[in-house]
């Protein structure tokens, strides 16, 4: 049937069109066309061929233009690493833009060029965005050190000396997603949970249901490898243990855990209590 020439021709005019709107001098006829390529986008449809029309305004001043640019290239920049490596400049510089959006995508995009060269630039910029103050570009950084470790798992050490930091961040969705990079970058340093374990505990019942997946997994585990096994010995003939000072640890722990049994989940977390411990040494918590 003709009709597959003309869906053909079709999309060659479409493609032309669009192009000639990226490469617009005028912000008007950008905007409208990163709207139309991300619809494209969202349809399914590999615009990967526009890479080169989009990534050319990333400098543009139009706070619109450049969040579409950069969502744009969050999902493509994998895809087009080299040519992406000529705009890292650009990237580094809007790792200091005003609004914390545009830092936070940056860092996306940084992080998703697949080119082993760069990894000590991202580190940096990981480290750099670890202690920014908006939560929402300290959560990026917590996600980009997963992707960091799986293209070159040698850099460990400097990844987790800034998972460490961010193990301090009191930002319930922060500290989920530090949690998330602990868990896949260096599970075994467990003594980086010690100083963090109450505070932890605490945060449970405010993180969202996979953040509480991801915390009481942890939990679990340190529970598991650092509490004495409650059958190893007879408290009852315990010495130096003050009833009245566990009686009313457990009830703070019973008052501070029970959100976790109310919140709409359907990740119920039976086993928060199990949690807590009633030591009377205070000596791991955070220093917030």
């Amino acid at each position: 049937m003709g009709g597959f020439g003309f869906d053909d021709a079709q999309i060659a005019d479409e493609a032309r069109e669009l192009d000639k709107s990226l490469r617009s001098t005028n912000t008007g006829e950008k905007l409208n066309g990163m709207k139309k390529l991300l619809g494209m986008m969202s349809a399914g449809r590999d615009v990967s061929n526009f890479f080169a029309s989009v990534v050319m305004n990333i400098a543009q001043d139009s706070f619109e233009v450049k969040v579409l640019v950069y969502l744009y290239l969050v999902r493509t920049a994998e895809q087009k690493a080299d040519e992406a490596l000529l705009s890292i400049n650009s990237f580094q510089k809007d790792l200091a833009h005003q609004n914390p959006r545009v830092r936070a995508l940056a860092l996306r995009v940084m992080s998703s060029i697949r080119v082993q060269v760069i990894v000590p630039v991202v580190i940096l910029a990981v480290r750099k965005c670890a202690v920014d103050p908006s939560p929402y570009v300290r959560k990026a950084a917590a996600h980009a050190i997963p992707k960091v470790f799986r293209l070159d798992p040698n850099r460990v050490d400097e990844l987790t000396e800034i998972i460490e930091t961010m193990l301090r961040d009191s930002t319930p969705f922060v500290l989920s997603s530090a949690v998330a990079a602990f868990q896949e970058v260096s599970p075994g340093r467990i003594d980086l949970v010690h100083r963090h374990y109450r505070k932890i505990c605490r945060m449970l019942v405010d993180c969202d249901e996979w953040g509480q997946i991801l915390l009481a997994n942890l939990l679990l585990r340190y529970a598991r490898t650092q509490f004495t096994r409650p059958d190893a010995y007879d408290r009852s003939l315990a010495t130096g243990v003050d009833d009245d000072d566990d009686a009313a640890t457990l009830e703070l722990v019973l008052q501070g855990d029970g959100g976790a049994f109310e919140k709409a989940s359907s990740n119920p977390l039976a086993g928060t209590k199990g949690f807590y411990s009633s030591s009377d040494s205070d000596d791991d918590d955070d220093d917030d």
